[in-house]
């Protein structure tokens, strides 16, 4: 079971540990000392925050959250073949509990695991360019990462490993010699990214955009913009701050840093890097000139997209303090593949090709890749489209614009969730054939629709929060 419910809805997944990582080394950076009879050298396999990721000769870590306590979790742990627990020091095991052979006792597990962090990277040495926004994060990091590689020795944060469980993980797991180490990082609340930045202190930080992701949370954009603005807040001042000079939000939160600012956009005229003559092909991809201070470089892209031209511009405005030529930008973007469920593209059944963007969905990412969809040629074009989640009092009205654009852009749409009803509606009143318009009942239905109008001719864009698991159907829609 999870120890990990003290992050709602998180389940982080378990870092694999660098081979210097044995349990004694493992208590000098946690700062705690080991308990038992387990051998203290061997290399840990793996290190997780929640039980059920616990790998034989791995790590777990007890955290203490709002409704379970990870101490509960142990006997989980070492039943999974955990190696070593890291336990808060005054916790005792109830009677006949199973233990791993080593217990690390600490502090606090919570404070423990962002010191370790700390002192991990302040040994690696590496410069952290810290990246967030409403939406584009993970591509965004995979991007900067993807320009960067060949140039410098560069690491970022695996998958969704982006908040402050995960990116201990993912930190505990490099291995020197590391130039510059890319951390993802998202936020519900305030506070969350200044949390974030005290344990990884980045030198570059890069605010993509300001949306209505979390709205329901935070209760609007301008208080959005302020909680990311805490990694501008955090940068030193002979850092870089690379902001989004076409986001007003962003340009409102841009006096919040004491770094240096690069600007990146499409339309802002005193950006620094930019693109021009944007051509989008649906999702057969994206071609541009990327126009920096001193060159310029054509760009085709696989990935789709307008809006992805958008990352890939701030990333080469990461990549060129790091003397990486546009050129060598130009080439690595034009290898990039996008992250899995963030704008992939697969053969689905009978020819169809697979638009995968199911990983999360906003109102703004929602709009991109419509658009995406309605640039694409094909005869058919189905949009496949899940629940936008916590968006508050605006849920309706944005599922309602849903509705609307997807009449402007495909040819079906297929809605599933508790707003499917509010979308199609919106799609019929606009004007969309009843008989291509529709509201299924589950997940497994709306398979059954769109798999029945998949040929060679069809794109099929798949997009909704990720709590929607719409995973499913692009699976089905692949064999």
């Amino acid at each position: 079971m999870s120890a990990l419910n003290a992050v709602p809805g998180v389940v982080e997944r378990v870092g694999t540990m660098g081979a210097m990582h044995s349990p004694s080394e493992l208590a000098r950076l946690f700062g705690g000392l080991l308990d038992g009879a387990g051998g203290t050298e061997r290399p840990l396999a793996g290190l997780a925050t929640d039980s059920r990721e616990v790998v034989p000769g791995g790590g777990f870590v007890a955290l203490r959250g709002t409704s379970d306590d990870g101490h509960g979790f142990v006997a989980a742990a070492a039943e999974r073949g955990a190696a070593v627990a890291v336990v808060d020091a005054t916790w005792t095991a109830p009677p006949n509990t199973p233990l791993p052979p080593l217990l690390l006792r600490v502090d606090d597990t919570a404070s423990a695991l962002r010191r370790a962090c700390e002192q991990r990277l302040a040994e690696l040495g590496a410069h952290v360019v810290g990246i967030t926004g409403s939406v584009g994060k993970t591509t965004g990091k995979e991007l900067i990462a993807t320009v960067l590689d060949g140039s410098v020795r560069v690491a970022r944060t695996p998958g969704n490993l982006n908040t402050w469980t995960g990116i201990p993980l993912s930190v505990l797991s490099l291995d020197a010699p590391l130039d510059v180490f890319v951390c993802e990082m998202a936020m519900s609340a305030r506070g969350e990214i200044a949390d974030l930045c005290a344990f990884t202190h980045p030198r570059t930080g890069v605010l993509l955009n300001i949306g209505t992701s979390h709205i329901e949370l935070l209760g609007s954009q301008e208080a959005i913009a302020d909680a990311k603005a805490e990694l501008l807040e955090a940068l030193p001042g002979d850092g870089l701050a690379v902001l989004n000079g076409d986001d007003e939000q962003v340009r409102r939160v841009a006096s919040r840093t004491g770094a240096r600012v690069t600007w990146f956009g499409l339309r802002s005229p005193d950006a620094h890097y930019r693109a021009t003559n944007v051509v989008s092909r649906g999702i057969a991809g994206t071609s541009f000139t990327l126009i920096g201070p001193d060159a310029s470089q054509p760009v085709q892209m696989r990935v789709p997209g307008t809006h992805v031209v958008l990352d890939a511009v701030a990333a080469a405005a990461v990549a060129a303090q790091f003397g990486v030529s546009m050129q060598d930008v130009a080439e690595r973007l034009a290898g990039f593949e996008a992250p899995p469920q963030r704008g992939r593209i697969h053969q689905g059944v009978n020819g169809a090709r697979i638009y995968d963007d199911s990983y999360n969905s906003s109102p703004a990412s929602l709009a991109a890749a419509l658009d995406t969809l309605g640039e694409t040629k094909a005869k058919r074009r189905i949009a496949v489209l899940g629940d936008m989640l916590e968006l508050g009092s605006h849920t309706a009205m944005a599922h309602r614009q849903a509705g609307r654009h997807a009449r402007e852009v495909a040819t079906t749409l297929v809605a599933v969730g508790e707003q499917a009803f509010t979308t199609v509606a919106a799609a019929l009143a606009a004007g969309m054939e009843p008989e291509e318009a529709f509201a299924a009942r589950s997940v497994d239905e709306a398979i059954e629709i769109t798999r029945a109008r998949c040929d060679g001719d069809t794109a099929v864009l798949v997009k909704a929060s990720h709590g929607m698991h719409l995973e499913r159907i692009v699976a089905a829609l692949r064999q």
